[in-house]
């Protein structure tokens, strides 16, 4: 119900659209970023998703929560620019690295950080984005059946066989 009001609100006046546009933005262009490891990319799926949700914000039924709207809202966005233009997964987020840390433990740290990089940009879209909503934004598998439109089964099952895909590629290297 809480998500019904804030949408009321956004639609309420041209300023409270505004300040709800750059609200949602840093989640949009994090979940663009995560699903395509660019930042050109992430920025161009971000302003194409800010466009579709203030465009259709007014069709939010409530079902679900508001969250979970927009992470379709940029999946689905992130789909139709990877048909159009076969985006890939190019960098990983650096980060996580401790302070503490000994340069040959910085260093072994970027190395794997990479190759996992690596791995979830070879995984097949629809792998790569159950992997990204569940691990990325700790999504439920009923969260991320309402962001795909898929039944909790079918989440498991995605997960189950990207994670084995996943580690194939990462300790296997396997690319096929």
């Amino acid at each position: 119900m809480q998500d019904k009001v804030i949408v009321a609100d956004a639609l309420s006046s041209p300023d409270a659209l505004s300040r709800f546009l750059r609200t949602v933005e840093p989640f949009i262009y994090q979940t663009a970023y995560y699903l395509t490891g660019k930042k050109a990319d992430a920025e161009d799926i971000t302003q194409e998703s800010l466009w579709k949700v203030c465009r259709s914000l007014g069709q939010y039924q409530g079902q679900g929560s508001l969250r979970g709207w927009i992470h379709r809202v940029v999946v689905n966005t992130f789909r139709e620019q990877l048909r159009k233009k076969r985006l890939t997964v190019v960098e990983l987020d650096e980060g996580l690295q401790s302070s503490e840390s000994s340069v040959e433990q910085q260093v072994e740290m970027k190395l794997t950080e990479e190759r996992l990089h690596t791995a979830i940009a070879a995984l097949p879209a629809n792998y790569r984005e159950v992997i990204v909503l569940r691990h990325i934004h700790e999504m439920s598998y009923q969260e991320i059946g309402e962001v795909l439109e898929l039944t909790d089964a079918q989440v498991k099952t995605r997960l189950f066989r990207g994670r084995e895909k996943l580690k194939s590629l990462f300790y296997g290297g396997d690319q096929a």
